[in-house]
């Protein structure tokens, strides 16, 4: 049986022709790929209305109050966001199709998880333990490739994760009871990463996070917002945390920002002291 440690260097053997891809492997993908069009593209995306694992790391407890009680308030998602969201499942379904043909374990494929009512998915189990796929900019990328995601994460991934490997707790699948892993694809060099977390202390509190989790989103919603942030180091302007500027309800929150197109992205002005030199998006 493979281990996880050379499960990178395996994956790479795959990508040389010298693993084990073959055409029922390029088969069961194809089927895959074909059953996430048809759920992304076969009726209208609905907003989830409901406390989710994936959900319950968010650093705002707003936006987690906002997820369940407001959903139908949820900034509608543009036709390049829906294609992009599509790339990010052939993505997965391609890394892990190469993880089978590695020789390396990988099960519980999309495996449904509940923990107090509180529902989820799981990508994959490979090599016993709980993993995450991910495919990342290549911004995002340095973080899970340095390790850093404990100190900045503002889509609250590692708590997400950690959240799986709770979950999945009881599961024989899963040997390996506290750790967790995001495998990541850099979108644009094509790097592969594993990123490995040990969740032995956030295991202890996991279950009163999940429970807490719950008692937030049936009470009234939480006054605090994550506060804005200097434009730059020599601006006077202040604008929107990362989290927040890519938060779909951040105009409840935020309903006289200001959408600026920056060379690099979009920007959120909520103060603004000094007229931008770039074009404000409006009508938006």
């Amino acid at each position: 049986m493979k281990s996880i440690d050379t499960l990178l260097t395996d994956l790479e053997d795959v990508l040389f022709g010298i693993g084990g891809w073959n055409s029922a492997i390029s088969t069961e993908m194809g089927k895959a790929v074909a059953a996430s069009a048809l759920a992304r593209f076969g009726k209208p995306q609905e907003p989830r209305g409901y406390l989710s694992l994936s959900s319950i790391g968010t650093p705002c407890r707003r936006k987690l109050w906002y997820k369940v009680n407001k959903s139908d308030k949820a900034e509608k998602l543009e036709a390049r966001q829906l294609l992009l969201f599509f790339y990010g499942d052939m993505i997965e379904e391609l890394i892990l199709a190469m993880v089978k043909a590695s020789g390396h374990s990988c099960e519980g494929m999309q495996g449904k998880l509940s923990v107090h009512g509180i529902r989820g998915h799981r990508d994959a189990v490979i090599d016993g333990m709980t993993i995450d796929v991910k495919s990342a900019s290549p911004f995002a990328f340095k973080k899970f490739q340095s390790g850093g995601l404990r100190n900045e994460d503002p889509f609250g991934y590692v708590s997400q994760l950690s959240s799986y490997v709770y979950a999945g707790k009881d599961d024989p699948l899963v040997t390996d009871k506290t750790r967790g892993a995001f495998l990541v694809i850099n979108k644009v060099s094509g790097e592969m990463c594993l990123d490995m977390y040990d969740f032995t202390e956030e295991l202890k509190t996991k279950e009163q996070e999940m429970l807490s989790a719950k008692e937030l989103v049936t009470g009234e919603i939480p006054d605090e917002r994550i506060p804005p942030v200097p434009a730059s180091k020599s601006s006077p302007n202040t604008k929107l945390d990362r989290a927040c500027g890519f938060c779909d309800f951040k105009k409840l929150c935020w309903p006289n920002a200001r959408k600026f197109q920056y060379s690099y992205g979009i920007e959120y002005l909520v103060h603004v002291e000094k007229e931008p030199q770039v074009p404000e998006i409006l009508n938006d």
